[in-house]
């Protein structure tokens, strides 16, 4: 669209697509320009601001935070529409006008869902305290509380809300007779639901009930004035940022979306509608297709629907989709589009038409009940965006010969007093125990002879919710064992050794008077200089840099060996040197890696294969950057110190083959749309990462940005309203994400799922699982713990009795 019609927006027709890593280094620039002319002009809105929200001794804070919320807007049709809807979230000047903000009145619905919650709670601690040997005496203060919890539930105002906890006085328990018969552990769980409603209200008054109505308006204007100069820096720099793109003929991928909609639309009484050019392409087209629509995003939407018959009444627009594999929230995909179509649109007749699709065609009948037996339980329309009713749930399209051995396991590893390395590597050797036993005894479906043969290690993949730190461990466990793998990374590139020597040696052949480097690579292959031979250097020298003490070195130094080293060293860095002015990257770091015989000693090394492939893949970033706007090794290094820095995803050169016979290790996200016969979902003792909901500045979709109010004067911080609504709405769609996330990567298996964790306190989690079981079945259940494995059994199977199936998890705890 944009090659064909470059015209109706003025972009010259031979623009270029610019490369990640250029436009990293253009971006940072851009911003210092930015942030230097906003010094110059010193407003006091402005220093007022950087006081606040600057950090250590630059601005990289800052950075951060404009590029963050550069790339939010993008996502939307108007981001200048969206950031100016962020300073109106702050237009607070009274109560009234704070009540009526969405955010409020969300809070207001949360807080009622949690007090209905809580007396719930509380119902079933009275149930407890009625029966047989229970705390009869308690209940009068349990229903005490219950009618509070009552009260706030039908509150109608955030203030109302806020008056009824203010005047909350909890009721002393009551106090046991001499007379009583007792159990002391019906007393201990009683105390223990209350103490947990305590601490809920608790919570909720800390969270939204801290301040009085003045100051919490009086915090959102104050924080207002911030984020209106946090939106001008952005709008200054998106401004300067199209401007340099435009200058140097580039376009981003973000550019290409916003001109596409540029094209394809105009705005009539404040809508989007279809252009003359968004007409002529309806015509041509006689459907719109879409997959994967549950990771569409608002900008795309407006684009996708502009080339449709929707807009002349002609529903032409075909999406296939699943919510419940929507895990890209990271990328700002919106899963409410998908949802908002899911619920409108009727099946059977009509121009709106949804087609479910139930059967699943990948897995046997033991994944797919484990499936479903999990998300019947977790997955919501609250916490993962759907019912997982019948309709939702995996039914059995695929042909498989019913054998023995297939029923999803859940190997839990008990593992306490012991460090979160110690864990993972405990896991890992589960895991490689589990897959000898499979290989030895297990069966597969040949895809090519469709009939069943003994499993290989190409069959079996290792999920984990993020590779880092896990890679190292499980490669070196698994090599342990004799079973080959192979990591599917897009980290690590920049801390091989084979790379990181190389990089070190190219700063120096830009500039030698930098002391870290040039000693790096004299004591690497290419000059082999010892530790001793270092010393040696530098007492042979009055000081100064180590390029320096080398060249005093070679005029009079004694030691014969160490003067061959250096004098081999100097003469091809000199050589290397000299030609830089007029070689081209790529050129120069052939001739490095040829000249040294770096290349040659580099394969000698283990994984020699691997780490000549990542060679090869430097000097091809090389000639890739030789395309951009920049030019020279000054800038190549910079180039690749940015990429490092920023951490621009660049994994390992991949040497692998599909057909090769190894086990393959991959992040969830990275297996999505794949498919293997067995697959291990690891690591699911670990805790969520809330990293997000913690950050100085919080970014949400619907209600804009969240920041402290902060007073430089008085040097006092504190969290606005908005923040802490928040905060706690990422934390819920947080949980939805990974719930998602736990979806795809159980329904990868085709044949063999087996889920694994290691669990620091798995006493106390299985304590937590009794109550909550308890709670599910309104009576206090008496279960002797012999291990932890009798006691999930005991859980699982339970519930399973309830529904009249069998249990499809079997449970392994080992030690």
């Amino acid at each position: 669209v944009v090659r064909e019609y470059f015209h109706k927006i003025g972009l010259d027709p031979g623009f270029r697509v610019a490369e990640t890593g250029e436009l990293e280094l253009l971006k940072r620039d851009i911003l210092e320009e930015v942030l230097e002319a906003s010094y110059q002009e010193g407003t006091p809105e402005f220093l007022e601001f950087v006081e606040s929200f600057a950090s250590g001794k630059d601005d990289r804070t800052l950075e951060d935070l404009i590029l963050q919320l550069h790339r939010f807007s993008e996502s939307y049709p108007n981001p200048e529409k969206w950031l100016d809807s962020c300073v109106m979230q702050y237009d607070i000047s009274n109560s009234e006008m704070l009540e009526q903000k969405s955010f409020v009145q969300e809070i207001v619905s949360e807080v009622q869902k949690i007090s209905k919650d809580l007396q719930e709670q509380l119902l079933f601690a009275i149930a407890i305290c009625r029966s047989e040997e229970g705390p009869n005496w308690y209940v009068d203060a349990l229903c005490s509380d219950i009618d509070f919890l009552g009260k706030l539930e039908h509150c109608e105002s955030f203030f109302e809300m806020r008056e009824c906890v203010q005047c909350l006085e909890w009721q002393q328990l009551g106090r046991k007779r001499k007379t009583d018969v007792v159990s002391e552990e019906k007393v201990m769980q009683v105390k223990a639901i209350r103490e947990t409603v305590k601490d809920a209200v608790g919570s909720i008054e800390k969270m939204y009930f801290f301040q009085n109505v003045e100051e919490m308006c009086s915090d959102m204007e104050r924080a207002g004035q911030h984020v209106k100069v946090l939106i001008e820096l952005v709008k200054r720099f998106e401004a300067a940022f199209l401007s340099e793109k435009r200058r140097k003929n580039l376009i981003d991928f973000g550019d290409m979306e916003h001109y596409a909609l540029q094209i394809l639309t105009k705005e009539v009484d404040g809508e989007l509608v279809p252009s003359e050019v968004a007409e002529a392409y309806q015509e041509k087209f006689d459907e719109v297709m879409i997959d994967e629509y549950q990771d569409s995003n608002f900008l795309q939407e407006a684009i996708m629907t502009s080339v449709s018959g929707i807009s002349k009444g002609r529903y032409n627009m075909f999406m296939v989709g699943d919510v419940k594999q929507s895990i890209y929230r990271f990328r700002l995909s919106r899963p409410e589009l998908f949802m908002e179509k899911f619920h409108t649109y009727t099946i059977g007749e009509g121009e709106k038409q949804r087609i479910d699709l139930h059967k699943n065609f990948r897995s046997r009948r033991e994944v797919l009940e484990s499936t479903n037996y999990v998300f019947e339980q977790i997955m919501t329309p609250s916490l993962g965006g759907i019912e997982y009713d019948e309709k939702a749930a995996l039914h059995l399209g695929a042909k498989y010969e019913e054998i023995p051995g297939n029923k999803t396991e859940l190997l839990i590893l008990d593992a306490p007093k012991t460090t979160a390395a110690e864990r993972m590597e405990l896991e890992a050797e589960m895991i490689a125990r589990r897959i000898k036993d499979l290989k030895a005894t297990h069966t597969v479906l040949d895809k090519a002879t469709g009939v069943n043969r003994p499993v290989r290690y190409g069959d079996i993949v290792i999920l984990a919710r993020s590779l880092k730190g896990w890679n190292e461990v499980f490669s070196k466990v698994l090599q342990s064992h004799g079973i080959p793998t192979y990591i599917s990374s897009k980290e690590g590139y920049f801390k091989t050794q084979e790379i990181c020597v190389l990089l070190e040696y190219l700063k120096i052949l830009d500039n030698p008077l930098q002391e870290i480097p040039f000693t790096s690579v004299l004591t690497s292959m290419f000059a082999g200089v010892t530790a001793e031979e270092l010393a040696l250097l530098r007492m042979h020298s009055d000081g100064g840099q180590m390029y320096t003490c080398v060249k005093e070195y070679l005029k009079d130094g004694e030691n014969p060996l160490l003067l061959q080293k250096l004098s081999r060293f100097i003469e091809l860095y000199e050589t290397l040197r000299a030609m830089v002015p007029y070689t081209a990257i790529h050129v120069l770091l052939w001739q490095l890696l040829q000249e040294s015989g770096y290349a040659d000693y580099v394969a000698a090394l283990p994984g020699g294969e691997q780490r000549v492939a990542n060679l090869e893949m430097l000097v091809e970033k090389a000639v890739a950057f030789e395309g951009t706007s920049y030019k020279g090794l000054f800038h190549f290094v910079r180039y690749m110190e940015q990429i490092e820095k920023y951490e621009v995803e660049y994994g390992e050169a991949n040497i692998m083959d599909e057909q090769m016979d190894v086990v393959s290790l991959m992040s969830i996200h990275k297996s999505k749309g794949l498919e293997f016969p067995i697959v291990f979902v690891a690591g699911l003792g670990k805790e969520f990462n809330t990293q997000d909901t913690k950050k100085t500045v919080q970014l949400h979709a619907e209600w804009g940005i969240g920041i402290d109010s902060i007073d430089s004067g008085l040097r006092v911080k504190l969290p606005t309203l908005l923040k802490k609504a928040i905060s706690q709405k990422l934390k819920k769609e947080s949980s939805a994400e990974e719930l998602r996330v736990l979806y795809v990567a159980m329904t990868r298996a085709k044949e063999k799922l087996i889920l694994t964790a290691a669990v620091p306190n798995l006493e106390k989690r299985m304590n937590s699982l009794e109550l909550l079981h308890a709670r599910r079945e309104r009576q206090l259940p008496y279960y002797t713990l012999v291990n932890a494995k009798d006691f999930l059994e005991w859980i699982l199977a339970s519930v399973c009795r309830e529904w009249n199936r069998e249990l499809p998890i079997q449970i392994q705890v080992t030690d």
